[in-house]
């Protein structure tokens, strides 16, 4: 097939032949469960396919951990895509057939070890790390899927056995989709929608301009600024632009301005943010810095600064309880959204707590990281949180603050959020975007020191949805 009298040519396959040569002599390392997980070579690079028998129906969480000799040479840490491509395998989780992810490494020529491979939080298999120096990557991706009328499906004739004790978490999954959703007064109870586009939503360009009506609003929302979602365990630096909704919360004195709370831009007028961040002050005393990213630089491109127009605490709010520990904060109008400054989506799911037990989800803030009360960390970090059932919530050292209203959420290992991460968002992430369901509320300290070994309360966002979009 090379032979060919064009130097050209013959150059360019004999470098293909060498690629080939050199791929063929890695060596690949061990697979914990081969059965769902298998390293493939296209001749040129390795790449994973994760091949799950069977997927419930409605939001399923995929998730793969890797472990690599070294430390990470970028800030890509390789990504997880369906394969061969979105709409194929939610047709094959529609009729109960086997799906297929794509994993991409960030060093496609020297791949990583599967560590941890899971579905809605069961894990289906572990491995064993390498030794020091490594590096750590947590991937994951969130299929959506869905039965209507329209695509002739009522539901795969197959028993469910792949999962039998998670059944109920699956039991009626009825989303409205995005970007048909309408923003203002409408009520947290959600009809069947008649159809719905099985393709993730494109990321949009840098330069979104001035579309900011409700219906705009909801087609920029929750759209991470990197095309990645690559993460290391216990918490990582994320890059500028990212998470562009995040906000830095500031009380203003006579001569100085002063850290005090995270929070999430929601619309072009309205951050989310904790009420127990605002005791004592009053809106003329809050500024809040949008598309900022390191706060120890105040010369950042594309940082918007606005004063507090107007500070609304939930009316239910009783200091040092989470149960509606919720404030907004109005700001002039944004004149447009641009790479570092955009919203997150507002939670438009069925609110029933049950639903998202045991899901991973993400915090990022600026939170405390030192020996002294005041170390807080210039760069937002970024950790991942799994969402504990009500009666581990119970049965910890919070069984006061536990309500209706409120979840915990934590890895009980030492990471999580901590000072300085209050008002801040827990996101869950539905095809491609990021939507808010909590916000950080409470936790245990000692000795002016976060305990991450407990619980984190937030306060549930999602049971207070109508009283959010009321007030946008």
């Amino acid at each position: 097939m090379c032979a060919t009298n064009l130097h050209s040519l013959i150059f360019i396959c004999s470098i293909t032949t060498l690629l080939r040569s050199a791929l063929a002599q890695v060596a690949l390392p061990p697979i914990a469960c081969p059965q769902y997980f298998q390293y493939v070579s296209d001749g040129f690079v390795y790449y994973g396919l994760i091949t799950l028998p069977q997927v419930p129906v409605g939001t399923a969480d995929v998730r793969a951990h890797f472990s690599q000799r070294g430390l990470p040479s970028s800030n890509y840490y390789g990504r997880i895509t369906p394969y061969p491509d979105e709409s194929t395998v939610v047709r094959n989780v529609l009729n109960g057939q086997p799906a297929t992810f794509r994993v991409d490494f960030a060093s496609p020529g020297n791949p990583p070890k599967l560590t941890l491979l899971s579905l809605d939080g069961n894990d289906l298999c572990v491995g064993s790390d390498y030794p020091p120096p490594k590096s750590w990557a947590k991937l994951s991706y969130q299929l959506y899927t869905y039965y209507t009328a329209g695509n002739g499906l009522t539901g795969p004739n197959v028993p469910n056995s792949f999962f039998q004790h998670n059944q109920q978490a699956h039991t009626n999954p009825l989303f409205i989709p995005i970007n048909s959703l309408p923003i203002p007064n409408v009520s947290n109870k959600f009809d069947t929608p008649a159809a719905r586009p099985t393709e993730v939503t494109p990321k949009p360009t840098s330069n979104i301009g001035t579309a900011l009506n409700s219906g705009d609003l909801a087609e920029v929302c929750g759209i991470e600024g990197t095309v990645v979602r690559g993460f290391v365990y216990g918490g990582v630096e994320v890059l500028r632009g990212q998470f562009p909704w995040l906000t830095a919360i500031y009380s203003k004195y006579t001569d100085s301005l002063s850290f005090m709370c995270g929070g999430s831009l929601i619309s072009r007028s309205t951050v989310i943010s904790a009420a127990h961040c605002f005791k004592r002050l009053q809106a003329e005393q809050i500024v809040l810095f949008l598309g900022r990213h390191n706060l120890e630089s105040y010369s950042e491109d594309g940082i918007v600064t606005r004063d507090a127009n107007k500070l609304i605490i939930h009316t239910d709010y009783v200091d040092g309880q989470p149960n509606a520990d919720l404030a907004l904060i109005r700001i002039e109008p944004l004149e447009q959204f641009t790479e570092y400054i955009k919203p997150i989506c507002l939670w438009s799911e069925l609110d029933e707590s049950s639903l998202i037990v045991g899901k991973t989800a993400s915090v990022v803030g600026w939170g405390y990281e030192g020996e002294k009360e005041r170390d807080i960390s210039p760069l937002p970090k970024m950790v991942d949180v799994k969402i504990a059932s009500k009666g581990d919530c119970l049965s910890s050292s919070f069984q006061s603050l536990i309500t209706n209203n409120t979840f915990c959420a934590g890895n009980r290992d030492g990471t999580g959020p901590c000072m300085g991460d209050s008002g801040g968002a827990l996101m869950l992430q539905r095809n491609g975007r990021w939507l808010l369901r909590g916000v950080v509320s409470s936790g245990q300290s000692s000795a002016q020191r976060c305990n991450l070994y407990e619980y984190v309360v937030y306060c549930d966002a999602a049971k207070y949805i109508t009283w959010i979009r009321q007030n946008l």
